[in-house]
């Protein structure tokens, strides 16, 4: 990998746009040049520039986003308003040009950053996000960021300081300087596991041991399980005898059931034979009469239909005659219509044809007008329903007035539209939905990551609070134990006291005398001494001293107190400790989770590039944006639909031309409106009349052809009914007619009888069944009655009861034991593929375990320094034919030794060695790391940054041949980083910065 130009603009303090070209004079003519300036001029901004190109990170400050270069001021020239970095490079898949930019929005909030990378053999932006970039470049280069910048800048103050510390420290250093600090935690792991293991065998061996506690004795065990057996069979017996029991209980219901049926059957058969002779009596005759005259029923019905239609006949000849005299005025009205609406004089003969032209030339013309008039509604309508979006409507009378008010609005909204060209150069090959879409996943990446920093902060608040409340109640009753302590012992003493004084009083009962009785005499009760309820000798007798009985209610009365006191102390202390105790675990549980909550959200969030102060702000101005692309979407649609409504409108005002001179020619045929329907009622009317009066006419000789017909039928049917209802004593068909039921009364008693007869054959069916099952079950049921069979059943049933509780707790007791034993046995198969899993965790914990990491770290770093060394030695080499680093054997000193051939390779401690060597040997192990960092690629930029101050001029020249050796050997493109004025001399290639007073730098390549 080899930087071939390095372009940027406003990085700190070198304001303006800058490049440093790798492929061009002088740097193609000596590949060794010289950063120089005074501190603080700007030297190290040109590494800042590279690495911020290719990763997004600066070795001061690490990854960059806007909120770290808001916050502290880095990077961003002062004053600026923008910034960018540009390296191109090549490596072996090419040659790349990574770009890095930030600017500021008009509300002078910083844009986030971006970042692009381009193939320059196509000059083709790959398709990355920015976030993918270093990703891609780390890929491309073969290098990720830290193992970059210790290939490329060698920062030999750290290997100075290295070479001199002692081997505890060393070790840490040399972690530091390789970036090998897995090896520590590789170890950590190791121990960390294995215990973690260990101790899941020893909880599972403890569970075990609880298992074990609860198991009853083998012996024990065999007893149980041939009671439960016992008791089974004792079980199955009563169950046996349960059902046979149960079946008699069955049988003996069943037979007293059957004799309370039987009852009641003779009962129902009785009640059925009453009602068939009440049906005799009532219905009987008139069912009786409307059988004899079923045999003429259908003739009867015959006469009653045609007497009937007769009567019809007459109504529909007079009503036809009314319907032909209004028939004839009617069709004399519509001539006249005609006449009078349409210039028509017609007759029967010529009416079709007259109107049939006339009809065809009004409806041509009609027909032409009305396709003018759809055409013309049809385009207003759009034209209005365009124009409605924009609040203007059409003077449909007049539409050439409406053109400047859409020419206004064009000109209005393209004004809008070029705004927003300019803002947010947007054009019109601006892909909308793209824009819209990258957005939207922009801003729910910003919605979710809200959302979780809020419930970190609602938890983090929580966990605050209940800090607080702990501490508060910590200090609530911190004084509480010394207050209990205090009462109990006054308590203690009150008790005594209480106790003695209480004695007192007992001894001063038992010694006073009657005299002292007449003191507690009261009135209506009686004497101790002789039971009298009168107590003549106690009135107006002086009162005793109760002063002792005073003292003993008022220390009562505080012990009382104090013991209340306590107990409320003690209660308090109780809840107060218990609450402690639940908020200490909720304040654990909670820690927890919001520890899990932040890895969480970092590992969620740590692609988002937006910092977490500035959410909002991204978010607005993503809203802004989004909000922009759709007005400007809008405003595209608007132009369009405008132009659209223009060309309409003209078009409009010509049907509007056309449709009025088509209706001055309607108008000379026809005035008025609804033509369609005043010359279609009328001839509707016309053909309707006609052809009614011809059926009319028709109608009338059909009627009295009927009529004469239908008579014939009724007299010979008459004369055949009167014939044969004589000889039963009817003198007319309309008598007999009287005393036919009609259907429905006849169905209804005709199934009233046969329900009747049915039910008597049904009951006595029944009592004959139901009396053989009674004298069947008579022989099964005993003489015990049925109260005795429940309660003998119910005994039964406690007794099954009882022997399944102890059958029941016989199984649980042998499923308990069982399950126990199965339980151990699988914890112990456990233990023993967790002891083989456990075996490998400990071999290696015995081999690089331990808690701090150390032990696996310093063998790691011991070969790592080996390897180095090396490196260090061959490069050391080239530097100087006098010393070689070596490690310190046993009873040297701490630090690195450095052997010295010129003094027949005495070992002697580095410490010993001038600055100027010092310098030399911490260069070559700069050069040694960055041949361990890059060993699997070819790095062709090194920067060399600072020490050279330290060398005498001979042993500059010295390492500057070397330099210049290694440059020529390797084509490698050598800054060194010094504001020596000596490197001025030997190195002629230079990028000097100056300072300019204002706090700005200048570059300048020579």
């Amino acid at each position: 990998m080899k930087i071939l130009k390095i372009k940027f603009k406003n990085i700190n303090s070198l304001k303006g746009d800058h490049e440093i070209d790798f492929t061009k004079t002088p740097f193609t003519e000596n590949n060794l040049f010289a950063i120089t300036g005074p501190t603080g001029s700007g030297k190290t901004t040109l590494l800042d520039v590279i690495s911020l190109a290719l990763f997004n990170q600066v070795p001061r400050l690490g990854k960059m986003s806007k909120s770290e270069i808001s916050n502290k001021g880095a990077i961003l020239t002062r004053n600026q308003k923008e910034a960018s970095a540009e390296v191109t490079y090549s490596c072996q898949s090419g040659i790349y040009r990574s770009q890095w930019n930030i600017s500021t929005a008009r509300t002078g909030n910083l844009r986030d950053y971006e970042m692009s990378i381009t193939d320059i053999s196509n000059d083709k932006s790959l398709d990355y996000k920015k976030g993918d970039v270093p990703a891609k470049n780390e890929e491309l280069i073969g290098l990720n960021y830290d193992q970059f910048i210790k290939s490329v800048v060698l920062a030999q103050g750290e290997f100075a300081k290295f070479l001199k510390v002692k081997k505890e420290e060393r070790g840490e250093l040399l972690e530091k300087i390789t970036g090998t600090g897995i090896y520590r935690r590789l170890g950590q792991t190791a121990f960390y596991k294995y215990r973690d293991l260990d101790n899941a065998v020893k909880k599972q061996k403890d569970k075990i041991s609880t298992h074990k506690e609860v198991l009853i004795s083998e012996k024990e065990f065999e007893e149980k399980e041939k009671l439960a057996q016992e008791t089974h069979k004792e079980k199955e017996k009563i169950s046996k005898l349960l059902k046979a029991l149960e079946l008699q209980i069955n049988d003996k219901r069943t037979y007293l059931q059957h004799q309370d049926d039987l009852e009641k059957f003779k009962n129902q058969i009785k009640e059925n034979e009453d009602r068939i002779s009440v049906f005799e009596k009532e219905k009987g005759v008139q069912l009786k009469k409307h059988n004899e005259l079923q045999a003429y029923i259908e003739n009867i019905q015959k006469w009653k239909d045609l007497n009937k239609q007769l009567q019809q006949l007459e109504s529909q000849k007079e009503e036809n005659r009314q319907k032909l005299e209004n028939v004839n005025q009617n069709l004399e009205q519509n001539k006249d219509e005609f006449a009078s609406l349409f210039g028509l004089n017609t007759n029967d003969k010529n009416f079709e044809d007259k109107l049939v032209k006339y009809k065809e030339t009004v409806r041509k013309f009609k027909k032409e007008r009305e396709e003018i008039l759809t055409a013309y509604k049809t385009l207003a309508n759009s034209i209005d329903e365009n124009l409605a979006d924009f609040k203007l409507k059409l003077n449909q009378k007049h539409p050439s007035s409406s053109l400047q008010e859409v020419q206004d609005l064009t000109n209005e909204i393209l004004n809008k539209k070029e705004e927003l060209e300019k803002q947010y150069s947007f054009s019109e090959t601006t892909d909308i939905e793209y824009e819209q879409k990258e957005i939207k996943e922009k801003l729910k990446q910003i919605w979710n990551a809200e959302k979780c920093h809020s419930e970190l902060s609602r938890k983090n608040e929580t966990v605050k609070n209940l800090e607080k409340d702990l501490k508060e109640s910590l200090k609530e009753i911190e004084n509480y134990p010394a207050q209990i302590k205090d009462l109990k012992s006054k308590i203690q003493l009150q008790d005594s006291q209480l106790e003695a004084k209480e004695s007192h009083l007992k001894n001063a009962e038992l010694q006073k005398k009657l005299e002292d009785y007449r003191i507690d005499l009261k009135p209506n009760e009686p004497c101790p001494l002789c039971g009298s309820l009168d107590h003549p000798l106690a009135e107006n007798h002086p009162k005793a001293d109760d002063q002792l009985e005073k003292e003993i209610q008022e220390l009562t009365e505080i012990l009382n107190k104090n013991k209340t006191q306590l107990t409320q102390f003690e209660t308090k202390l109780e809840t107060v400790n218990k609450q402690n105790s639940k908020t200490e675990n909720q304040l654990e549980s909670l820690t927890s989770e919001l520890d899990s909550l932040k890895i969480s959200y970092q590992k969620q969030f740590e692609n988002l590039e937006v910092d977490t102060d500035s959410l909002s702000e991204s978010k607005e101005r993503l809203e802004n944006k989004s909000e922009a692309l759709n007005d400007f979407y809008k405003y595209q649609q608007a132009l369009s639909q405008l132009q659209k409504s223009k060309n309409s409108i003209v078009n409009l005002e010509d049907l509007l031309n056309k449709g009025r001179s088509k209706k001055e020619e309607i108008e000379q045929l026809f005035e008025g409106d609804n033509f369609e329907n005043k010359i279609n009622q009328s001839e509707r009317n016309y053909l309707s009349l006609s052809k009614e009066k011809e059926q009319l006419d028709s109608l009338k000789s059909k009627i009295e052809e009927e009529d004469e017909n239908i008579d014939n039928q009724y007299q010979k049917q008459n004369d055949y009914l009167k014939n044969c209802l004589e000889p039963l004593n009817y003198e007319n068909v309309s008598e007999a007619i009287k005393h036919i039921l009609p259907h429905q009364i006849f169905q209804k008693y005709q199934d009233e009888k046969q329900t009747y007869e049915n039910q008597k054959i049904s009951l006595n069916t029944s009592q004959k069944d139901l009396s053989e099952q009674i004298d069947k079950l008579k022989e099964k049921v005993g003489s015990e009655t049925i109260d005795d069979l429940k309660e003998n059943y119910k005994n039964k049933q406690n007794r099954l009861q009882d022997t399944e509780n102890q059958l029941n707790e016989f199984n649980r007791l042998i499923k308990n034991q069982k399950e126990t034993l199965q339980t151990i046995s699988d914890i112990k198969e456990k233990i023993g593929e967790q002891l083989k899993i456990n075996h490998r965790w400990k071999m290696m914990n015995d081999l690089i375990g331990d808690s701090k990491g150390k032990k696996f770290n310093d063998y790691a770093q011991n070969l790592t320094l080996s390897q180095l060394l090396v490196l260090a030695n061959e490069r050391l080499r080239l530097l100087t034919d006098r010393y070689q680093i070596d490690k310190a054997a046993k009873g040297e000193d701490d630090s690195l030794i450095a052997i010295d051939a010129h003094m027949g390779g005495q070992r002697r401690s580095v410490k010993t060695l001038s600055g100027g060597e010092t310098f030399i040997m911490s260069l070559a192990l700069a050069l040694a790391l960055s041949d361990f960092a890059s060993r699997k690629v070819e790095i062709n930029s090194l920067f060399i940054d600072e020490g050279f101050g330290t060398l005498d001029p001979e042993t500059l020249d010295q390492t500057l041949d070397t330099l210049e050796v290694l440059q020529a050997k390797s084509s490698k493109t050598i800054g060194i980083i010094s504001h020596v004025s000596s490197l001025k001399e030997r190195i002629s290639t230079q990028i000097q910065l100056t300072q300019n007073g204002q706090g700005y730098s200048t570059l300048k390549v020579i």
